[in-house]
C-alpha cells in the first residue's frame, strides 16, 4: 500500500464493513490506552521508590554486613518457615 491508499480502500467500503473498521480502531485506541496509562503509572511509580534514602542505605550497606546476616538467617538449629529447605519437605 502506498501512500493514501488507505482512505481510498476506506471510501470503497460498505457502510457496515466501515462501522466494524471503525468499531475495532476504537477498541484498539482503548486497549492501547490502557497500556500507555499502566506503563506511565509504573513509571512514576518506580521514580517515587528510588528516592535519596534509598541510595543513602545502598551506600551504609557492606558486603561484610550482608554476609553476617545470610549468616544469622541460616543457623543450624533454627527453624524459619522461609528456610527452602523446610517449605520443600512440607509439599
Amino acid at each position: 500500500m502506498g501512500k493514501g491508499h488507505t482512505a481510498f480502500y476506506y471510501r470503497g467500503l460498505s457502510p457496515e464493513d466501515r462501522r466494524t473498521f471503525d468499531r475495532w480502531l476504537k477498541a484498539n485506541a482503548i486497549v492501547g490506552a490502557i497500556f500507555a496509562i499502566g506503563l506511565i503509572a509504573m513509571a512514576l511509580t518506580s521514580s517515587r521508590s528510588a528516592g535519596p534514602g534509598d541510595a543513602e542505605v545502598a551506600s551504609r550497606t557492606k558486603a561484610s554486613d550482608v554476609a553476617v546476616s545470610e549468616q544469622r538467617w541460616r543457623q543450624p538449629g533454627v527453624v524459619t518457615t522461609q528456610d527452602p529447605k523446610v517449605r520443600s519437605k512440607l509439599f
